[in-house]
């Protein structure tokens, strides 16, 4: 029975890596074509139309991310997964019908924004699974998986586009539709609810003790936020603003401030990304262990700290000059100082930031009640998406006025700002873990008691 249920959890685990990453990756298909999009709409160049756009994607993702975070907590997951997966898949392959002119982008802007809904059902979905999939001295491992798999998905979006995008830029929404269509399938085949009850206490499900039958209610809002780690956890949205500024200007400005064309700041991007997954699976690991030693601080302290190192390393990578010669390889950065610096200092600067990934999630779920993890999360996606909306916009804006280092630039400002989000969490995070975990287990004899009965 153990055997059994842990590789459904395995498998579970490994479809959820798959459905993040695919409807992750959707976010990152704009950005290598960012130039090429504008001319084909007609925008000469100018990046804010697509800024606006991409403003109003995560808009509406964060609007749909609020109402199926609550939805997530009453009703059943596994059918919000499937609809969610298949509206993206859907809208994303009716991209490929848009034409090159005003009218299509209006198609685009609504076709983009069918699609940030499906996301918004998607995350807080999964995110609600895996709390009840994994047990607690292992959440920051398992969350590394859950972020793993949004940069995975922003690897395979860049990719994607920067291959298809010399072909036909649409062909990118094309197959990720395609392949979510796929996916939605093996969910409705393979993928079976798990109990809210959660993996650290399933030994009364295989008993047939108790049932976990507590759903969220709208008197539960009050109580969740009153909480000080849930408050500063939601508003902390400035953490997205600069990477949403660097990932969509990054290509442009690789290419009119570096000389670097498309396809080598790519590979750059995938080193960078490649020292971030890595730096999530390490701290992940290293916040597993302490929590196991009794230092419940310790996912809270890596996340500070993951806040707090990379400014200096990303601020100097940013603004270091060099130039690459015209039809120059991969291989011809290396011969460069300041190419060889930036790749460096962004490679460290983001593997620090992945102590922070995994140590939000497990956070997040433990000082949350199982039938209030997907709202809580919903909502501080919701403030999250809002960030990563006003980073383009305020990237694309500053970009136009001033250039598109100045752009870049801006990203610095914000990151300054996160570290002072995470203080209130580090004082409170123990009594309120505690508290929640005395809640549950009186759920638990209570229930316990009426099956008995």
């Amino acid at each position: 029975m153990t055997s059994t249920t842990k590789d459904s959890s395995l498998l579970s685990l490994s479809l959820f890596v798959v459905i993040v990453s695919l409807i992750s990756s959707t976010q990152s298909l704009i950005s290598p074509n960012l130039e090429r999009m504008s001319y084909y709409f007609g925008f000469q160049g100018q990046t804010a139309q697509l800024g606006l756009l991409t403003f109003t994607f995560t808009l509406v993702a964060a609007i749909s991310l609020a109402i199926f975070g609550y939805l997530a907590d009453k009703v059943v997951r596994k059918w919000i997964l499937v609809s969610g997966t298949l509206l993206y898949s859907i809208f994303s392959m009716f991209i490929m019908l848009i034409s090159p002119d005003f009218v299509g982008y209006i198609l685009f802007f609504f076709l983009a924004s069918g699609v940030g809904v499906g996301y918004g059902a998607i995350i807080p979905s999964i995110f609600s699974l895996i709390g009840d999939l994994v047990k607690q001295q292992d959440r920051s491992k398992g969350y590394s998986f859950f972020s793993i798999a949004s940069l995975l998905g922003m690897i395979i979006g860049l990719l994607i586009a920067t291959i298809m995008g010399p072909i036909d830029w649409r062909l990118s929404y094309f197959i990720i539709g395609l392949a979510g269509l796929f996916n939605a399938v093996l969910i409705l085949l393979f993928f079976k609810e798990p109990s809210r009850i959660g993996k650290d206490f399933s030994y009364l499900l295989d008993k047939e003790v108790i049932d976990y039958t507590y759903r969220i209610r709208i008197s539960d809002l009050k109580m969740i936020f009153k909480k000080k780690c849930n408050f500063w956890l939601v508003v902390n949205f400035v953490d997205t603003i600069p990477t949403g500024i660097i990932t969509f200007l990054l290509f442009y400005y690789m290419s009119e401030y570096h000389n670097v064309p498309e396809g080598i700041s790519l590979i750059i991007l995938f080193f960078v990304i490649l020292s971030s997954l890595i730096g999530t699976v390490i701290f992940g690991f290293i916040g597993d262990n302490l929590f196991k030693k009794g230092k419940k601080r310790a996912r809270v302290l890596l996340a500070l700290m993951g806040n707090l190192v990379p400014i200096p390393f990303v601020f100097i990578a940013l603004i270091i000059p060099f130039e690459l010669q015209d039809n120059a390889s991969f291989g011809d950065l290396f011969l460069i100082p300041g190419a060889v610096i930036m790749i460096l200092f962004f490679m460290i600067g983001l593997f620090v930031n992945g102590a922070v990934n995994g140590s939000w999630y497990a956070t997040v779920v433990d000082i949350n009640l199982p039938e209030h993890r997907g709202t809580v999360l919903a909502t501080s996606n919701f403030f999250d998406i809002i960030g990563r909306a006003i980073g383009p916009l305020i990237g694309s804006l500053v970009a136009d006025a001033f250039g598109l280092v100045y752009g870049m630039m801006i990203s610095i400002f914000f990151w300054i700002l996160i570290p002072l989000f995470w203080i209130s969490v580090l004082k409170n995070v123990i009594p309120e873990m505690e508290e929640t975990e005395r809640i549950f287990k009186e759920r638990l004899r209570e229930l316990s008691k009426e099956e008995i009965l």
